[in-house]
C-alpha cells in the first residue's frame, strides 16, 4: 500500500493548524486499509490530524520538508518579523541613519544567537573576521583573493556539516513521537555513547542545552550565512581594487545596478540635509564591521532568503528604493503606491498559502510518493514505484515538482515580504509559473532567480561567463548541489548527479541558442559540424521548400523534448537516492513507457507554442521599471544559477 505496512508509525512532516479548516473534508485514499497508518476500513482519511503522514522508518525525506518546518515554526517566526519591524519603524521616525544601522545590528546579532546558540555564534563571528581579513590582504591578486574566499567558505561549510551537522540515529526503545533522535559529531566527541540512552540530549550530553552549541534553526540554515560570506568579502575586494565585473548596466533594474556598483564613503552625518557641512576627513566606511554583522543577520531574509548581495543590502540601508518609511509624511502618494504595493503583495502570499492547504488535502497522493523508499531496509518485497504504471508516476512527480515550486514560493515571498515592509528589496524568485518554461537556460533564470543573480555574479563571470560556459557552467552546477547538501560533501550522490545532468542541459541549450541566434543576427554559421545542421534545419524552416514542414516539425518535437529532459534530470533533487529505482520503473515498461514519451513531446511542444505566442502579444516592462511595481525583475544575461 502507499500507506506503509503493519506495524509502521505515523509520522506528521507537517504542521496541522493551518489545515484544520479542511478537516471535513472527505478523501479516498488508495489502498489504505491499515490501521497502523491512519487508515480506516471504508479507505478514508481521518481526521483530524491531516496533512503528509510518513508510514516508512526509513526515510529519505526530500517531501518539501523545508516547507514543513516553516510552517510549523510561522507562527514564532510571524512574532519575530513583527517585533523586528516595530523597532524597525520606530527607529526611522527619529530621522537618524545611525539610530536605524544600530537597530539592524541588534537584529542581526540577535537572530544569529538564537539561530546557531552561543558556541554558534562565536563559530560564525571567528569565519566572519577570516573572510573579512582576505580582501584586505594586498599580497593577493583580484582573482586569486577571490578564489581564496571561495575555497574558505566551502572549506566552512564543510565543516559545519561534519562537526555540527544533526545526523539520525537509531536508539533502542526510543520513542519516535518526540521525533528523530539525532546528534551531531562535535556532541558525540564531548558525550560519546552516553547519547544512545533512551533520553533527549540534553538530560545526557552537558553541550546539548539549547543556545549552547546549537540554536532554534537547524545548522544547515548556515549555507545562507556561506553565502552571504561570499558577497560581503567579494564586494569588500572588488571596491577595494576598483574592478568592475559587469558592463552595461543602464539598461537593467535598480536593484541590479545597486548590486553591481561599489559603496561610496560619504561624510559622516546623522541628517542628509547638513551633510554639505559636514567633514569631510570624517567619512562612513560602509565596507565595516557594523554593517557586516547587519547584513550577515538580517531576520527578513536569514532564514531562507531571497538572497541579496551586500552591495545591495547596505545602499538600501542608507537609501531605500521604495519611499514609504515610517517617518515620511503620510499624505506622500509615492510612499501610499509603496504601502498599497506591499499590502497587495502580503494578500497574495497569504492566498498562496491557503491554496496549498487544498492542494495538501486535494492533492495527497503525490506527497506520498515523494516519501517513498527503495532502500534493502525497505518492507515491501519490491519498491512501489514498480506497483504505479508509468502515468502514475509521471502524474505524481509532476505534481511534486509543482507543489515544490508552490512552497518555496511561499517561503521566499514571505521573506521578502518581510523586507519590503522594512524597505529592503530582492531579487524576486519563481517569477513565472513552472509549466510555461521548456528551455534550461529560461527555468533557472526563474526558479531560483535570486541564487541565478548570485551565481551569476560571484562564480560565473569570474570564471568566464558565456566565453568560457564549458568550465562556468558545470562549476556552478557542482557548487549548488554541494550547498544543497545538507550532511557533507558526497554524502547526497543524486544532488551531483543532478548537479551534471543539469549543467549538460544548460551547456546544450547554450549551444543551441547561441548558433541560432549567431545565424539570424549575421547569416553566419559553422562550415560543418551540429552547428551547420541546426542553420539548415532553421533555413529550411523558415523557406518555402517542401521540406518546410518537416522542419517545423522538427523544431516542434525539440520544444517538446526540452521540458520532458528538464523533468527527467531533477528528478535526483526529488528523489534522491531512490532516483535510479523511479528511472527504471518509468522508462523501462517497453511501449507503455515509449506512449508516456511520445504524448508528453507532443503535449510540451503545444504548451510551447501557446506560450510563444502569449508572450509575443505581451509588451516587454520598460527597463527601468520599480522592482516593486514588477514584482522582482531578473537579470537576462546569460546564466547558469541553479
Amino acid at each position: 500500500t502507499i500507506s506503509g505496512y503493519e506495524g509502521g508509525k505515523m509520522m506528521n512532516m507537517t504542521g496541522t493548524w493551518l489545515a484544520k479548516p479542511f478537516a471535513a473534508l472527505d478523501h479516498p485514499w488508495k489502498d489504505l486499509s491499515n490501521r497502523t497508518c491512519g487508515g480506516t476500513e471504508g479507505g478514508h482519511r481521518p481526521a483530524p490530524e491531516l496533512d503528509t503522514w510518513v508510514c516508512t522508518p526509513t526515510m529519505d525525506v526530500r517531501a518539501e520538508d523545508s516547507y514543513s518546518t516553516w510552517k510549523r515554526t510561522l507562527p514564532s517566526m510571524s512574532a519575530l518579523m513583527l517585533l523586528f519591524l516595530i523597532c524597525a519603524w520606530c527607529s526611522e521616525l527619529g530621522s537618524s541613519k545611525a539610530g536605524r544601522l544600530r537597530m539592524h545590528v541588534f537584529f542581526g546579532v540577535l537572530v544569529i544567537f538564537i539561530s546557531f546558540g552561543l558556541l554558534g555564534t562565536v563559530i560564525v563571528a571567528v569565519m566572519g573576521l577570516i573572510i573579512m581579513a582576505v580582501p584586505r590582504v594586498p599580497a593577493l591578486s583580484s582573482n586569486v583573493a577571490l578564489a581564496v574566499i571561495w575555497v574558505l567558505t566551502v572549506v566552512f561549510m564543510e565543516l559545519v556539516s561534519l562537526f555540527l551537522g544533526q545526523h539520525d540515529h537509531e536508539v533502542p526503545g526510543w520513542n519516535y513521537n518526540q521525533g528523530i533522535k539525532s546528534w551531531c559529531l562535535l556532541e558525540y566527541i564531548v558525550c560519546g555513547d552516553a547519547l544512545y540512552k533512551n533520553q533527549p540530549n540534553s538530560q545526557v550530553c552537558s553541550i546539548s542545552k539549547y543556545f549552547l552549541i546549537s540554536g532554534l534553526a537547524p545548522w544547515f540554515v548556515f549555507r545562507f550565512v556561506a553565502l552571504k560570506f561570499i558577497s560581503l568579502a567579494s564586494d569588500t575586494l572588488w571596491s577595494l581594487r576598483g574592478k568592475e565585473i559587469r558592463d552595461g548596466l543602464e539598461s537593467k533594474s535598480e536593484l541590479v545596478q545597486r548590486t553591481e556598483r561599489h559603496l561610496v564613503q560619504i561624510p559622516e552625518t546623522n541628517d542628509e540635509e547638513t551633510a554639505e557641512g559636514s567633514d569631510p576627513s570624517v567619512t562612513v566606511d560602509f565596507y565595516s564591521w557594523k554593517y557586516y554583522l547587519a547584513y550577515l543577520g538580517y531576520p527578513p531574509l536569514f532564514f531562507a532568503g531571497p538572497i541579496l548581495s551586500y552591495n545591495a543590502f547596505v545602499s538600501q540601508l542608507e537609501k531605500p528604493i521604495l519611499s514609504y518609511s515610517a517617518g515620511m509624511a503620510p499624505d506622500n502618494e509615492q510612499a501610499k503606491r509603496a504601502r498599497h504595493g506591499v499590502i497587495y503583495y502580503g494578500i497574495r502570499v497569504l492566498i498562496l498559502m491557503v491554496v496549498i492547504e487544498v492542494f495538501s488535502v486535494y492533492w495527497w497522493y503525490s506527497q506520498k510518493l515523494n516519501m517513498i523508499t527503495c532502500t534493502s531496509k525497505d518492507p515491501y518485497p519490491r519498491c512501489l514505484f514498480d506497483d504505479l504504471s508509468v502515468w502514475e508516476l509521471y502524474i505524481g512527480m509532476h505534481v511534486v515538482l509543482h507543489f515544490t515550486w508552490l512552497s518555496l514560493m511561499i517561503i521566499w515571498r514571505f521573506g521578502r515580504l518581510v523586507a519590503l515592509a522594512d524597505g529592503i528589496d530582492s531579487f524576486e524568485n519563481m517569477l513565472g509559473c513552472v509549466s510555461f518554461n521548456y528551455t534550461f537556460t529560461e527555468f533557472w533564470r526563474i526558479w531560483h532567480a535570486s541564487m541565478n543573480e548570485f551565481m551569476l555574479r560571484y562564480l560565473y563571470l569570474p570564471l568566464g561567463g558565456k566565453n568560457r560556459a564549458w568550465l562556468a557552467v558545470p562549476v556552478v552546477f557542482l557548487f549548488v548541489g554541494f550547498w544543497h547538501e545538507r550532511t557533507g560533501f558526497g554524502t547526497q550522490p543524486a544532488w551531483y548527479a543532478w548537479a551534471f545532468l543539469n549543467a549538460l542541459g544548460v551547456i546544450i541549450n547554450k549551444f543551441l541558442e547561441d548558433t541560432l541566434a549567431r545565424y539570424r543576427k549575421s547569416g553566419r554559421c559553422a562550415a560543418s559540424g551540429p552547428a551547420r545542421w541546426l542553420v539548415e534545419l532553421e533555413k529550411s524552416r523558415l523557406s518555402d521548400q517542401p521540406r518546410r514542414w518537416a522542419a517545423e516539425a522538427a523544431f516542434f518535437l525539440g520544444r517538446g523534448l526540452g521540458p520532458v529532459a528538464l523533468i527527467l534530470v531533477n528528478v535526483p533533487a526529488i528523489y534522491l537516492s531512490n532516483s535510479l529505482q523511479f528511472y527504471h520503473s518509468m522508462l523501462m515498461r517497453g511501449w507503455h513507457s515509449a506512449a508516456l514519451l511520445v504524448t508528453l513531446v507532443v503535449t510540451f511542444g503545444c504548451n510551447a507554442q501557446v506560450v510563444d505566442a502569449l508572450r509575443a502579444e505581451k509588451p516587454p516592462p520598460p527597463p527601468h521599471a520599480q522592482s516593486l511595481q514588477s514584482m522582482g525583475s531578473y537579470d537576462e544575461s546569460p546564466s547558469a544559477g541553479g
